[in-house]
């Protein structure tokens, strides 16, 4: 009794201590690096590389404009976007001195502030931050569109407005030419300039503006737009057909120059050879750029054709070809990629959401409840269980207090994980920018949807536990609220309502659901660019992993399918290769209700505190035990005088009655 009463007395300091002090952790945590790698972009790049250290002192109070895109190396959509942000980047660098285009990786730590601050919801996110911007600006979100055109045409469009409304005075003029008479053009124009030209455009169209921001650093030149809604001066220069390209010379009648292809690199270019055959020198690099259009619309329709591309069971002789032709791999879960899945979207993911309330809370709460009851953290789950009663007891809250809560609970009762963070085993990619997290999180999945139906009376107590699907909704929920690739999560989401994910009549049947969706996902990637070369996207198990799980007719045999996922992601089957360093057998402490505070770890780093100690981690666990326990035997100290006083002043009441 006494020890049950010192256990719920315990938890509850610690719950009440974690919420009070969330917003200031005591001790940092070590080696928190990204588990996505090392980013998309390197030096070699036109792309500004932005970071926690550099982005403010860059991005604010800047004479340039900054289009920034906030992108997460993991992410399955930003690794096919980055040779298209790395194309507009060299595509537009003759602009640098107006518009940088620079990137910031989400999936680093030490960036992860900055993300959330400025409320990245999705990767990638594009954002535009004006000439001289300060705080609290975010910057404008630009769309990306369907290709590079449309990236550029959006952010071409910004340009346009943010001259109009006063800013980007130090610009070429990429405003319409709104004068009815241009026989006096030359009376402003600077001496430098020998030719003056009129680019007569549709008012919707791009083309006039990207052909003076290639050409502004050429000083001997001076271009101007002329929409068709200015109807007089169209019909003073007799323009019936856009675009018109009209020039004009200091000493020279106007003439229409004729534009072979109507499209920004011809409008360049015949400008070019037009004041060229007149003795104009232009330095040849000047306006030069490189067309992507052909490679992107390839890869476009490649991507389009993979995406529509249906489950189609292949022949067995096929199956069989390709596993040959494949990397031989393992077949097992291993405790570090559970771990790490864990980790990051504990520590990263959740906390990128800047507000946490209404739909968002209800999917946290509904994620966190799952995994408190069955992830399987070998050191106990009260880490999971007082964050959950924490969420649960909120009705919103920040990402930023959700990832001091995190980290500060870590912190308390740590070691919380088994291993170092981004190291994987099953996950492991042939390089950083594959698998990784993404493989992780699936993984997860897979392993709480099996042990959800493998031990259905192990938390019987739980809100869910009555709900077939509740993995399955916890995963939803997440995926469409956390999940930061957003076109994963939406083709996710597509999935789960075309297969009616909530439809899963038994434990078993969300397993298959899962299973099945996994496939389909697989189909959809094989062959994709994120696809990694030495683990190709196959339709799994693959038979030398479950030759049983296929009929002779290569369809699939469910029930044996069943069979290999249950044995697969049981508890049981977990490996726990790679953690090394710990050992297994340290003291823990009851807090109730079966659940167990480790006491601390024998480890060889060293951390030193703020007064200058030089202690190991095992001595300041041993401090925060002692602590805790103190804390705990006091306040059992205070109830036992204060049973004492009542019952003694229940005493002398009764005497006083006599």
């Amino acid at each position: 009794m006494e020890l049950d009463i010192i256990g719920i007395a315990l938890k509850l300091w610690l719950l009440n201590a974690l919420m009070i002090n969330c917003n200031s952790a005591a001790i940092s945590l070590k080696d928190q690096s990204p588990i996505g790698g090392q980013g998309l972009y390197n030096a070699s790049d036109d792309v500004v590389i932005l970071n926690a250290t550099n982005f403010k002192t860059n991005v604010y109070g800047s004479t340039r404009s900054w289009l920034v895109e906030f992108y997460n190396s993991w992410c399955g959509y930003c690794y096919r976007f980055a040779p298209s942000w790395k194309a507009l980047a060299s595509d537009i660098l003759s602009w640098n001195d107006i518009v940088v285009v620079a990137a910031i990786d989400c999936a680093d730590d030490d960036n992860n502030p900055i993300c959330r601050e400025y409320e990245i919801m999705h990767y990638p996110m594009l954002k535009y931050f004006s000439v001289n911007a300060h705080p609290p600006s975010l910057g404008l979100v630009i769309e990306k569109g369907d290709n590079i055109d449309s990236v550029r045409h959006n952010l071409v469009s910004r340009l346009e407005t943010e001259q109009q409304e006063g800013r980007g005075s130090t610009w070429p003029n990429i405003t319409p030419y709104r004068n009815v008479e241009i026989t006096d053009i030359w009376r402003t124009t600077s001496s430098n300039v020998k030719y003056f030209f009129f680019i007569f455009e549709n008012t919707d169209s791009p083309l006039g503006t990207e052909v003076i921001l290639d050409l502004h650093r050429i000083g001997s030149l001076q271009i101007r737009r002329v929409t068709s809604d200015n109807e007089l001066l169209c019909v003073m220069n007799k323009v019936t057909k856009f675009p018109t390209l009209i020039a004009f010379g200091r000493n020279e009648s106007q003439r229409v120059v004729n534009v072979r292809v109507s499209s920004r690199q011809g409008v360049r270019r015949a400008i070019k050879d037009y004041v060229i055959a007149r003795g104009v020198n232009i330095d040849e690099t000047i306006g030069t750029t490189v067309s992507h259009d052909t490679a992107w619309n390839a890869e476009n329709a490649h991507q389009t054709t993979i995406g529509a591309k249906s489950l189609i069971v292949k022949s067995r002789e096929e199956q069989e070809e390709e596993q040959r032709s494949l990397k031989k791999t393992d077949d097992y879960l291993y405790q570090l990629d559970l771990e790490n899945a864990l980790r990051y979207s504990m520590n990263n993911e959740i906390s990128q959401t800047k507000s946490i309330d209404g739909e968002k809370m209800e999917a946290l709460r509904k994620y966190l409840a799952v995994l408190a009851a069955y992830f399987p953290l070998r050191r106990s789950n009260t880490y999971l269980e007082v964050i959950r009663d924490v969420v649960k007891s909120r009705t919103t809250m920040t990402g930023e207090e959700f990832s001091q809560l995190a980290k500060t609970t870590e912190e308390e009762m740590s070691p919380v994980y088994s291993g170092l963070p981004h190291q994987w085993m099953g996950c492991k990619g042939s390089a950083n920018s594959y698998r990784g997290y993404p493989c992780g999180l699936w993984t997860m999945f897979h392993m709480l949807t099996v042990n959800f139906a493998l031990e259905p009376n192990k938390v019987p107590q739980a809100d869910f536990s009555q709900d077939p699907a509740a993995v399955l909704r916890a995963m939803h929920g997440y995926i469409g609220t956390f999940f930061g690739c957003a076109d994963c999560a939406a083709h996710f989401v597509e999935i789960a309502g075309k297969n009616r994910i909530f439809d899963a009549r038994s434990r078993d049947e969300a397993v298959l659901w899962l299973w099945r969706a996994h496939n389909e996902v697989n189909a959809r990637l094989s062959g994709d660019a994120t696809e990694d070369p030495e683990h190709k996207k196959i339709q799994y198990p693959a038979a030398e992993h479950c030759p049983a799980c296929r009929y002779v007719n290569g369809s699939w045999n469910e029930e044996e399918v069943l069979q290999y996922l249950r044995t697969k992601y049981s508890y049981n089957s977990i490996k726990y290769d790679g953690i090394s360093g710990y050992d297994s057998d340290v003291g823990t402490i009851n807090v109730g209700n079966g659940s167990r505070v480790r006491l601390g770890r024998l480890a060889k780093e060293k951390r030193t505190t703020a007064f200058g100690w030089d202690l190991n981690v095992f001595d300041i666990s041993i401090c925060v035990v002692l602590y805790v326990t103190s804390a705990a035997i006091l306040v059992l100290v205070c109830i036992k005088f204060a049973v004492k006083r009542t019952k003694k002043k229940s005493h002398i009441n009764l005497l006083f009655k006599a």
